[in-house]
């Protein structure tokens, strides 16, 4: 499979995520979720291709955000289909994709 669509968070979304609900403040991982990653997935997952996630270009990311982002993707479709059409680049902090990743394994464990 062939990467065919890239989310660049910092860009496309914001440069400083949030919580986990939008109801805890802004940038939050549900709203990632709800405006960009859950319709992004379903399109590479209905077309066959990979979708890249860029991690860089932001301050940081709480647990809460990676949890009610891609955690919440991984309850909804399975870690295994998710890893399979999410890929993850990061040249800062390549520390952050394991993070993501364990997350996907691991969603119900917060």
């Amino acid at each position: 499979m062939q990467v065919k669509d890239i989310i660049r968070i910092a860009i496309d979304f914001h440069d400083d995520p949030g919580a986990r609900e939008e109801k805890d403040g802004l940038n939050s991982g549900e709203i990632f979720y709800d405006q960009l990653l859950e319709n992004r997935f379903q399109k590479a997952k209905e077309n066959n291709y990979i979708l890249l996630i860029d991690l860089d270009g932001v301050f940081g990311y709480p647990s809460s955000f990676v949890s009610g982002s891609f955690g919440k993707l991984s309850k909804n479709y399975g870690s295994d289909l998710v890893l399979k059409h999410l890929k993850f680049k990061s040249d800062r902090r390549p520390i952050r994709i394991d993070k993501i990743i364990y997350e996907i394994k691991h969603p119900e464990k917060k």
